[in-house]
C-alpha cells in the first residue's frame, strides 16, 4: 500500500467564492475546518432562495430547519465539534449527499440567482470524500478495538461526544467494510443498523439491504447456519427477488462441501488478542502497540532514565534540555519543551494554504495511499529565521550536522488520520529508482519528530518492535537513529502514527542525512546490524570460559 502525485489543496481555497469541487478534505482536519465554513455560506444562499420562493415545497423548509439545528449544535460545541470523527463523517455526508437532494428541488425557474451562488459553494458529490471518512471510522474501530454500538452512539474510546448515527449511516459503513474485506466489522455494523431501524418506511427500505449484506458477511465468516437463517428471513420479506436467490445459490456453489448449514460459529467483533509467541503480522503489531496491548513491562523499563542533557553542545551548559529515555538500543529519546508557541504560530502561518495530500515512497515510485491519511508540505530552512533557529536547536539536541538535512516537513492528520508502520530510512531500490532527493547526501541517519499540538485521544507514535508508544505532547520532540553504526538500515526503528480518535494532530519532521556526519555518528569496530555489543560480550565470555575449560 503506497501513494501518485499530490492534489494541490492550496489552489482550491485561494478565494472564498472558488468552486470546491475536486478538492480532498477528509485527509486533514485543517482542510475539514475550512470546508466547514462553506456549509454556512450555503445555508445563507438557501435562505435567500426561500425568501424569493415563498411557495416552494415544504420539504425544503423542513430540510433547512434540520440543517440549521445541526449547525446550531456544532456552534455550541465550538472548535471541539470537528474533533469527533463521527461529526466529520456526518459533515461529509451532508456535503456530498444531502445537499444534492436540496439542489435538485431548487433547480427551478424561481430563485435562479441564489441557486447559482449555492452551486459555487457546494461540494459536488465525491465518493472518495465519503469513503475516506468511513474508512477513517473503520480504522479507529479496528486499531483500538472499539465497538460499533459505541461508535454509533457517539462514544469514542469511553468519551461520549453526543452524536448518534442512524440505521442508514450504519448500513453505509457496513457496505464499505465488506468491500474492504472486514467482515467482522461489517457484521457488527449491520447488527447495529438492524437494531436502530425506526420502523415504517425506513424499515421497509433498509431491512432487505441489511439482511442481504448480513448473508454476505456470514458467508465470509463461515457462519453457515446463520447465513441460511438470514436468507430465509430475507426471502420472507422479498419472496420474488430473483437476485437474492441467485446470490444465495452462488454462495452455496462457492462453499461446496463446506456448506454445512447446521454449523454455526459465534461471531466476535474483533479477533482475540494473540497469545505470546503467536505469529503476528506487521499491521497487527502496529495496531496492538497503538491500542496499548503491546507494551514494555515495568521490569523492562526500570533501567530507563530521565534527566537534563548538557553534553552534546556547550550552549546546553547554560540551557540544558529535559530528556526522557524511552529505549536504549536502539536509542529513542523524548525531549520536552524544545519548541515554543511563538514558533508554532509562525509555522502555522507558513503552512497556510500549502498543505497537500501526503504520499509514501515505494520501491519504484511515490504514491497516494490509505497507508497515510494526512496532508503535508515541505518548507526549506531558509524560508524563515524560525526554521533556522529550530535546526540549530536540533543540532544541539542530537550533536549531528544539520547543514544537509532535508527541508522541514509539516503534516496535519485527517479523519482517523494515521501513517501505517514504516521505516524512515530508504531502501537501495528507492535510491536506484531515483526517488531520493539529493542522493549524494546519503540515507536518513536520524529523525527528530516535533509535536506541534496535543491530541485529545489517539494519535500516538507506535514502535511495534520496541513495544513502545509515544503519546503526542505539545512542545516535545522524539529523536532516534534510523541506521546502525555500520550504515545499514535499522528495522527495529519501524514506527507508525496511530489513528486519531479525536483532535487535530500537527507534527514537524526533521530528517537528517548521513553526509558530513563522520565525526559525529556512532562508530563501532563490528557490524552492529548483525550483532549487538551485548551479544558480542556474551559470546566473548563464553569463548573464554570454553578455552579455560579445555
Amino acid at each position: 500500500m503506497m501513494f501518485p502525485v499530490l492534489s494541490v489543496l492550496s489552489l482550491v481555497f485561494y478565494q472564498v467564492i472558488s468552486c470546491v469541487s475536486g478538492a480532498e478534505f477528509f485527509s486533514s482536519i485543517h482542510g475539514m475546518t475550512k470546508v466547514f465554513g462553506y456549509e454556512q455560506k450555503m445555508l445563507l444562499h438557501m435562505q435567500k432562495f426561500l425568501s424569493d420562493s415563498q411557495g416552494k415545497l415544504d420539504f425544503l423548509k423542513a430540510r433547512l430547519r434540520e440543517f440549521e439545528n445541526e449547525r446550531n449544535e456544532a456552534r455550541e460545541w465550538g472548535p471541539a465539534y470537528l474533533e469527533s470523527p463521527i461529526n466529520q463523517y456526518l459533515l461529509n455526508k451532508r456535503l456530498t449527499v444531502d445537499w444534492q437532494r436540496v439542489e435538485n428541488l431548487m433547480a427551478a425557474s424561481t430563485g435562479e440567482k441564489p441557486l447559482t451562488r449555492l452551486r459555487k459553494f457546494r461540494l459536488k458529490p465525491d465518493k472518495k470524500e465519503l469513503e475516506g471518512a468511513i474508512d477513517g471510522l473503520l480504522r479507529l474501530q479496528y486499531v483500538y478495538r472499539l465497538k460499533a454500538k459505541d461508535l454509533a452512539s457517539g462514544i469514542l474510546d469511553g468519551v461520549d461526544y453526543g452524536t448518534q448515527l442512524n440505521s442508514e449511516h450504519c448500513v453505509d459503513i457496513a457496505r464499505l467494510a465488506l468491500r474492504d474485506q472486514h467482515p467482522r466489522l461489517a457484521h457488527s455494523w449491520l447488527m447495529e443498523a438492524n437494531g436502530r431501524l425506526a420502523g415504517g418506511e425506513q424499515e421497509e427500505k433498509l431491512k432487505p439491504q441489511i439482511l442481504a449484506l448480513l448473508v454476505q458477511a456470514k458467508k465470509e465468516l463461515e457462519d453457515f447456519r446463520g447465513l441460511n437463517d438470514t436468507y430465509q428471513e430475507l426471502i420472507g420479506i422479498q419472496p420474488a427477488s430473483e437476485e437474492h436467490a441467485k446470490n444465495y445459490e452462488a454462495f452455496l456453489d462457492s462453499l461446496g462441501a463446506r456448506a454445512l448449514l447446521n454449523e454455526s460459529k459465534p461471531i466476535l467483533e474483533h479477533a482475540p488478542i494473540p497469545e505470546e509467541g503467536e505469529p503476528v503480522g506487521e499491521f497487527q503489531a502496529y495496531s496492538l502497540t497503538c491500542s496499548g496491548h503491546w507494551r514494555l513491562t515495568p521490569k523492562e523499563q526500570s533501567h530507563l532514565r530521565c534527566g537534563y542533557v548538557t553534553e552534546t553542545h556547550p550552549f546546553l551548559w547554560i540551557a540544558p534540555l529535559k530528556a526522557e529515555e524511552l529505549f536504549q538500543d536502539p536509542l529513542l529519546v523524548l525531549y520536552h519543551d524544545v519548541i515554543y508557541q511563538s514558533e508554532i504560530d509562525v509555522i502555522r502561518k507558513l503552512t497556510e494554504n500549502r498543505l497537500m495530500r501526503a504520499t509514501v515512497t515505494g520501491h519504484n515510485e511515490s504514491l497516494v495511499s490509505n497507508v497515510r491519511t494526512s496532508q503535508f508540505t515541505f518548507i526549506p530552512a531558509s524560508a524563515h529565521k524560525v526554521l533556522s533557529t529550530i535546526d540549530q536547536r536540533v543540532a544541539d539536541m542530537t550533536n549531528l550536522n544539520m547543514k544537509y538535512a532535508e527541508d522541514h516537513q509539516f503534516a496535519n492528520y485527517g479523519i482517523g488520520g494515521h501513517y501505517g508502520q514504516h521505516m524512515d530510512w530508504f531502501y537501495q531500490t528507492t535510491f536506484d529508482a531515483g526517488l531520493v532527493s539529493s542522493p549524494e547526501m546519503g540515507n536518513r541517519i536520524a529523525t527528530v519528530l516535533f509535536y506541534l499540538s496535543d491530541v485529545s485521544q489517539g494519535g500516538g507514535t507506535a514502535f511495534p518492535q520496541l513495544r513502545t508508544l509515544l503519546k503526542p505532547k505539545k512542545y516535545a520532540a522524539a529523536f532516534w537513529h534510523n541506521l546502525h553504526a555500520s550504515g545499514v538500515g535499522d528495522v527495529r526503528t519501524q514506527h507508525g502514527a496511530c489513528p486519531i480518535i479525536a483532535g487535530s494532530k500537527w507534527v514537524q519532521n526533521r530528517w537528517i542525512r548521513e553526509f558530513d556526519q563522520s565525526d559525529r555518528r556512532p562508530c563501532e569496530l563490528w557490524d552492529d546490524s548483525l550483532a549487538s555489543y551485548a551479544l558480542i560480550l556474551e559470546l566473548s565470555k563464553r569463548n573464554e570460559a570454553e578455552a579455560a575449560a579445555r
